[in-house]
């Protein structure tokens, strides 16, 4: 009786996979839409956002820590600054993206900082106009709201890929196109 028979065996583990045995293609799984990796692995040369033949790599680094770290902000922001940095896992991986994704990537940069930029500049612009009473306060108000939703536009919109999870040898990534995935096995691990 084999053990995929078995309903009383134990669950597979994680093969140790080394940097010698990777080529370029090998070491990339599917796990429904999520794209399971070994950190050395060299993904092929396609977008991972659109699928497409491409040339062009963007170099990431992730990070990731366990979301239950989130819970130490409800004693101190910094006792979770300390604990994210010591406990988080990292990786640097090299993704494929098209010439438009590209120019997307670009384009939701400069957006996110023109608009921090702009939120900068109304600050400025609300002391100088402290003479003027009734455009005060509108702009004081105005001026961190445009800043953070430029920061946190840019961030967001110029994310290509998104770590799920990280482990010691596995990187787990959202955000990847679901043809780029159709063509992965699945990954027939248990985590």
């Amino acid at each position: 009786m084999s053990s995929s028979e078995n309903p009383y065996a134990p669950p597979l583990s994680e093969p140790i996979v080394y940097d010698a045995q990777i080529v370029e293609g090998q070491g990339l799984w599917r796990k429904g839409n999520i794209l399971v990796m070994w950190k050395g692995a060299q993904l092929p040369e396609r977008c991972v956002k659109s699928n497409q033949p491409t040339q062009r790599r963007l170099k990431r680094s992730l990070y990731w820590h366990h979301p239950a770290i989130y819970l130490s902000v409800l004693i101190s922001i910094w006792i979770y600054v300390i604990l994210a940095l010591v406990l988080r896992k990292s990786a640097i991986i090299y993704i494929g993206l098209s010439d438009a994704w590209f120019a997307r990537r670009h384009r939701a940069m400069f957006i996110g900082w023109l608009l921090a930029l702009t939120g900068l500049a109304l600050f400025g612009l609300s002391f100088h106009s402290l003479v003027r009473s009734d455009a005060f306060p509108w702009l004081l108000v105005a001026s961190p709201l445009v800043f953070l939703a430029g920061a946190v536009y840019g961030l967001l919109a110029a994310r290509m890929v998104a770590p799920q999870r990280i482990s010691h040898d596995y990187v787990w990534l959202k955000g990847v196109h679901p043809d780029f995935l159709a063509d992965l096995p699945e990954w027939p691990y248990h985590p």
